[in-house]
């Protein structure tokens, strides 16, 4: 079964601390068809505030460091919960709740649930904390053992389920293909023997993939074996997890995209980007322990967004570098465009198969889903990775985007968009290319 909330995105609320009740960006986001929003963030969320609507403000009882901030996102605040409740109802989506388990108190976070609440927000899903809590100075001083942190844990998702019955739970798990000061396997071993299972419901993982080392705009085939070797960096990352969790508990992927500096990006931001990044939604699809694929993020880092900030501001290419671009505020990025279809065949929840596509489908880089939606719609969803084109079967009216894969995308910049019914049962899907079909 599909969850409701399957295509989210991570929505630092600081990044739009200017614009909640902005017209544009409520377009934007449902545009993005987002079954769910991440607030307040995921590192916003270790030091958040609910009831200042910012940063809380140090120093940190116990804890070595400052937030790692600037002094303008510190000055930030307002976004309580009835200012962020009036833009999720504006929205029309709920939220996954990133709980401050690093600087705020139980009591504080159950008063913070409390409020939501009574507002009439339903509390759906909330993760306990964020991520690493082990590499970075203040997260180990607060949880010097993965022990520790399963401990707290297990008491916290305790008291959040008297508070928030119905809400589902999950308990952070770092990378077991990152460094990040522990191993992923002496991660879960704390988490085993601190007995926090019988307690939560998931895990919440982050597959980030590095394409730093990479040239994969240099040319089509650099591109198709970019988007090869991420799908299988997520099924060895997926099959990892699943080895280690009890076979009861879900997989939620609350970020996930690809790796690079904002200042030298390598792929981020182009069309090559998007369909990559809808590639391996589909395949997060097709495993039923994952439950919900949150990407990186809905508005932010101009070359992984989904939506373009207040300034308009995205990433395109030219000469083989990456070039600022302007378009609408809150307008579709080529990540946007791509997840977007995703997002209107799962919105509502309802059941998924993967597609056999035969020979077609060899490399994994062509990949689709059949979804069937609690409203009775039927939709195909299909994914061309390949530098070539593919005929593949399929029935009904189609929706197909492409784009020149190395290039960036705003509204309509580059991007090709048609509509049309299938012919003979059959759809040509043209080189880096997604398609949603709603079938008769």
């Amino acid at each position: 079964m599909i969850t409701p909330e399957f295509n989210s995105y991570n929505f630092n609320v600081l990044r739009v601390a200017s614009d909640v009740e902005n017209p544009a960006l409520i377009a934007g986001l449902r545009a993005l068809n987002a079954g769910s929003l991440r607030v307040p963030g995921g590192t916003p969320g270790e030091y958040w505030d609910w009831q200042r609507g910012g940063i809380r403000l140090g120093p940190y009882p116990g804890l070595p460091g400052p937030a790692p901030f600037g002094d303008d996102i510190l000055a930030i605040s307002g976004l309580t919960p009835p200012v962020i409740d009036r833009l999720l109802d504006n929205v029309g989506t709920p939220a996954l709740f990133t709980a401050n388990v690093l600087t705020a108190s139980l009591d504080e976070n159950l008063t913070d649930i409390a409020a939501f609440r009574a507002l009439g927000q339903p509390i759906t899903r909330i993760a306990l904390g964020n991520e690493e809590y082990f590499r970075l100075p203040n997260p180990a001083a607060r949880f010097p053992s993965a022990r520790a942190y399963g401990d707290l844990a297990r008491e916290w998702a305790g008291r959040f389920r008297l508070e928030a019955p119905t809400a589902r739970l999950a308990v952070i798990a770092p990378s077991p293909l990152r460094n990040t000061g522990i191993t992923f396997e002496d991660w879960i071993a704390g988490l085993d023997s601190a007995a926090v299972w019988p307690a939560v419901d998931a895990v919440a993982i982050h597959p980030y993939f590095d394409t730093t080392a990479l040239r994969p705009l240099s040319s089509p085939a650099s591109g198709e074996a970019m988007i090869a070797a991420m799908i299988a960096h997520d099924n060895d990352y997926l099959s990892r997890v699943t080895a280690r969790i009890p076979a009861s508990k879900s997989i939620w992927v609350t970020e996930w995209n690809v790796f690079e500096e904002e200042a030298v990006a390598v792929s981020g931001g182009s069309w090559l980007t998007a369909v990559a990044n809808l590639a391996r939604a589909v395949n997060f699809l097709s495993n039923p322990r994952v439950e919900l694929s949150s990407m990186h993020v809905a508005v932010g880092n101009r070359q992984w967004s989904a939506l373009t900030d207040a300034s308009g501001r995205a990433l395109d290419y030219a000469d083989g570098r990456p070039v600022v671009i302007v378009g609408a505020p809150f307008t579709l990025t080529a990540n946007g465009e791509a997840m977007a279809l995703l997002g209107a065949a799962t919105r509502g929840g309802g059941s998924a198969q993967s597609l056999d596509l035969g020979a077609a489908s060899g490399g994994r880089v062509l990949v689709g889903a059949r979804i069937a939606s609690t409203d009775g719609r039927v939709r195909d969803i299909l994914v061309n990775g390949r530098a070539t084109s593919v005929r593949v079967q399929t029935n009904g009216r189609v929706l197909l985007l492409t784009a020149q894969f190395d290039r960036g995308t705003v509204a309509t910049q580059t991007l090709q968009r048609s509509s049309f019914f299938t012919a003979d049962n059959l759809v040509t899907l043209p080189p880096f290319s997604a398609a949603l079909i709603e079938r008769p």
